[in-house]
Order: C-alpha cells, then structure tokens, then sequence
C-alpha cells in the first residue's frame, strides 16, 4: 500500500523572498501530486475504467505542472539588474541608451501548456515600459502565448479550421485561446518560413538519387469577394444557411491561382511501354517503382509562377552544383509554366509532358467515338492502343489518326472541337512527348508528386466547404503547410523562436 509523505524544500537559510515562493509553491505541488496518489489507490480499490483513471491523472498533472512552473518563475528573480539598464542603440557605432528602473514590478500574462500564469518583473525605460530583462532572460515571445503552445497549436492548424485546431487543443488542455489570436500567431510565425527554407541545408549527397525531377502545377485558393476590415478573420467560413444571389455571371467562387511545385531526387526506372500499359490501364505494375528522395513542395500565391520558379531553379543549383544530373522538368504542358521554366531553370532541362494529362485528353476524345453507357470496351481498347503508340514515339501518327477520324466520323459542334484541342495539345507539345526515350532512359513520365501537393497542400487544407481566405492569410497557411509537409516542424520552430528573441532582445543582449 503507498502511503502519503510530507516533503519540502529547503534552501540555506536565511531564505530570500523568492526562495521561499518557490518552496511554497512546490508544497502545493506536491500536496498535489499525493492526492493524486491517494485517488489512484481508491481508484483502484473501486475498480474503475483505466480511462477515467488515465483522465484524472493527465488533468491532476496539468495542475503540478502549473505549480511547479510558478516555482521555476520564483526562482527566476524579476531581472533588477540595478538602478539603470543601458540596450544597444540601433545603428553601428550609436553608443546606446541607459535607462532608469520604473516602479514598481509589472506584471505581463503568459498562457503555458499549463494555464495562465503573470510574470512579474522589472522594467526600464522613460516614464513606459522599453526594457525588460527578465524577458530576455526567459526568452518569452512577443505575446502571451508560450511558444510551446503556438507549436501544438501550429501543429493542429495546418491540418483543421483554426476554430476547430482551438477547439481540439482546448480540450485537451482545458484552455480557451481566441480563434483570432490563431490567425494572428499564424500569419507572424509564416514571416520567418522563406528565409528558414533558404536556410536549409542540402541533402547528404549518399541521399540523392541521380535523377533531380522539377515539376509544377496550378491549384485555385478560394478568396473573400472583397476587403475586409484588418480585425476580420483570414479563413472565413460562410454562415449555415447563407447563400447571396450572385449577379449575372459571377461565379460562386473567386480563386486565384496558387503555384504549387516540388523537387526531388529519384532512380532511373527503366520500363517499356507495355510495362505502362499494365500499370495505367489496368493497374498493375510489373515492378517496384523508386520513390522520391528529399521530397520538397511549396506553394506560391503572392507572387505565383515567378516566386516559384526562382525556388525551384535555387533548388536545382543547390542539389545540382556540378550540373552532373539530368534535370527533367515534368508539367501538364500550361504555356506559362514552359515559359517561366525556360526563363529560369537550366537550358539542358529535360521537359515532359506528365502522361496522365494525355490520358485525361485521350478519353475525352474516346467519348466522342464511342458510347459511354454501351461501348466502354471499345473506348478502353481504343484509349489503349492510342497511348501504346504515343509510349513508342508515334506522337505524329497519332495526331493524325485524331484529325483523320473526326473528319471521318463526321462530328460537329462540342465533338469535333473536343477531338480538335486534343490534336492541337498534342501538336503543341510533341517535343515533350518524347516518350520512347524517356521510358528508356529510366525518367520518370508522371507527375503525382505535384498532383499529390496540390491536393494534400493546398486542397485539402484551403478548399473546405465554405472557406473563404485572404491572400495574406492563404499565404501564411501555406508556407507552414509546406514546412509541416516537408518534414521541417520541429527545425523551423527552433529556428523561428531564435529569430523572434533576437529581434525582441537583441539590443539587450548587446548592451550586457
């Protein structure tokens, strides 16, 4: 049977005031903690659920945690460095500035994983606060919220609603933070994501494959119709049952275009184009294909295609020095992103044309041909005999086989014009459709990853029912999206907190 034990403290005596806090506060923390000992055993003689017994102990150690942070405060002193406090001066060779002591002791709130809690310290400046030293020396962020508890929370933000992250980590914890202070904490923490990512270093060479893949895609964010004031919310979901008449043409959505794209190293995956065949057409693959190496994604909506590409041909000097790798750049062919890619990645660049958008194009033009309710065969041996020849180099024949048969077949109207961009595409883009070569030479021909970025990066997260953004909100969502994806969290959160210390205590710092 455990018993309870009486225990404290004790410091050398005499005690000096914030001693002997602390060592109150840690009584009251242990008090705690042996109750929670002594409801453990009753618990255990009643044979409680372990689930209710597991949710009195996570609450009951939220509540020595609190003490014990209280005590840690004690000890920490109020930062009374003396009667003046001299901080650096902003330009180089200013002799800086001395400040008097204010009194007394000011008090700022600081909400930890644990609860609110006041922090009071001393402070200097000219008849305002302008110093704090016990801030530095704590390194406590700019607002009240513990940088610990601005990551848990970032962490359930780039996945759910900013209501619902507040509300899941509320539960939790047993703390109320305003939805608006997650949109604020989110848009500061993003300022600190561009130069974190230019920052990073480059993968161990033994980690790369031979092959550097660039690719890029669109995907729509969908923006509020207009203006709101700065005090309104960056993701503004539509109230139940509002639903405007829209004027003569206007869509139900505005969005504008994010670019979104993705580096990564991979190796060569030598196929034929039967092997193709087996893996699109009827979902078999014949062999285990290599997956991405050091995969990075980011998400442009500022700026779009041309802050983009810049990323992406930094990306390709850094991870390609020497320019030893083959480079491939893989796109659905949009004309501004061949135009950005020729203006800013190497000449050598090898571009392809991503496979499935040919496939998506070749069963549009199927269903002109075909029936869809009575000749699904016949529009899949079709489709398929299309793109064998298109895998094997026959990109000429094909186009003319499209332009012959339409003709043949004597569509008009929405058919023929359907056959017609699909011939056209073709056409535009046969020296991207260099298929034979590429499957030969073990290039990748698809571009999921960047499918897969725009969906997990921007749809997933931006597009919800009813979510309504502002471009610096989306911005923001999306840099640290990208971060969180990449698999840079707990590196850019350091690296975030000792940016913000240094821009609120530098001048301290230097000074002392």
């Amino acid at each position: 049977m455990l018993t309870t034990a009486a225990a404290t403290v004790k410091f050398a005596l005499p005690m000096t005031p914030e001693q002997t806090a602390c060592s109150r506060n840690i009584d009251e923390g242990l008090k705690t903690f042996w109750s929670v000992v002594e409801q453990m055993q009753h618990a255990a003689q009643q044979q409680q659920p372990i689930h209710q017994v597991e949710q009195t102990l996570f609450r009951n150690l939220l509540v020595i945690g609190h003490w014990l942070l209280q005590a840690f405060l004690d000890l920490a002193g109020t930062g009374d460095v003396g009667p003046t406090l001299t901080i650096a001066g902003e330009a180089p060779g200013d002799q800086g500035q001395e400040l008097p002591r204010l009194e007394p002791l000011h008090k700022r709130p600081y909400l930890s994983i644990f609860g609110p809690l006041d922090i009071e310290r001393t402070c200097y400046g000219h008849d305002r606060v302008q110093a704090a030293p016990l801030d530095a020396q704590l390194h406590l962020p700019h607002r009240q919220y513990s940088y610990l508890l601005q990551q848990w929370l970032g962490s359930f933000v780039v996945d759910d609603a900013h209501a619902e992250a507040v509300r899941k980590l509320g539960t939790i914890l047993g703390l109320e933070i305003a939805v608006k202070a997650s949109e604020d904490l989110n848009r500061e923490q993003a300022s600190d994501v561009v130069v974190f990512q230019d920052r990073l270093a480059v993968p161990e060479a033994a980690a790369e494959g031979p092959l550097l893949v660039v690719t890029a895609d669109c995907k729509g964010v969908p923006l509020v119709r207009k203006a709101l004031p700065p005090k309104e919310a960056t993701e503004t979901p539509r109230p139940a049952g509002a639903h405007p008449r829209r004027g003569k043409g206007e869509k139900a959505n505005k969005k504008k275009m994010a670019a979104v794209g993705a580096v990564y190293t991979i190796e060569p995956f030598v196929r034929t184009a039967d092997d193709v065949i087996e893996e699109v057409m009827r979902k078999e693959a014949r062999a285990r294909r290599p997956r991405p190496q050091n995969k990075r994604v980011r998400a442009e909506l500022l700026v779009g295609k041309v802050a983009l590409f810049l990323w992406l041909a930094d990306e390709v000097i850094r991870r390609n020095p020497q320019g030893s790798k083959p480079v491939i750049f893989l796109s659905d062919g949009e004309q501004a992103l061949h135009d950005r890619q020729s203006e800013y990645l190497p000449e050598n660049v090898v571009c392809i044309l991503d496979l499935f958008h040919v496939l998506e194009r070749l069963w549009k033009v199927a269903w002109c041909f075909f029936e869809e309710k009575t000749q699904k065969r016949a529009a899949h041996q079709w489709v398929e005999e299309r793109l064998k020849r298109l895998l094997e180099g026959k990109v000429v024949a094909v186009i003319r086989g499209l332009r012959y048969q339409a003709t043949q077949r004597g569509l008009k109207g929405p058919k023929r014009k359907t056959v017609q961009d699909a011939a056209d595409y073709f056409e535009g883009n046969r020296d991207r459709m260099k298929y034979d070569a590429y499957l030969a030479a073990g290039y990748p021909v698809g571009s999921g990853v960047v499918e897969g970025a725009c969906r997990h990066l921007v749809k997933d997260r931006m597009e919800r029912t009813g979510m309504r953004w502002l471009p610096s909100g989306a911005q923001a969502m999306l840099d640290l999206r990208a971060t969180y994806l990449n698999g840079d969290w707990e590196a850019f959160w350091i690296f975030h907190v000792a940016q913000e210390d240094e821009r609120l205590y530098g001048g301290i710092r230097e000074a002392g």
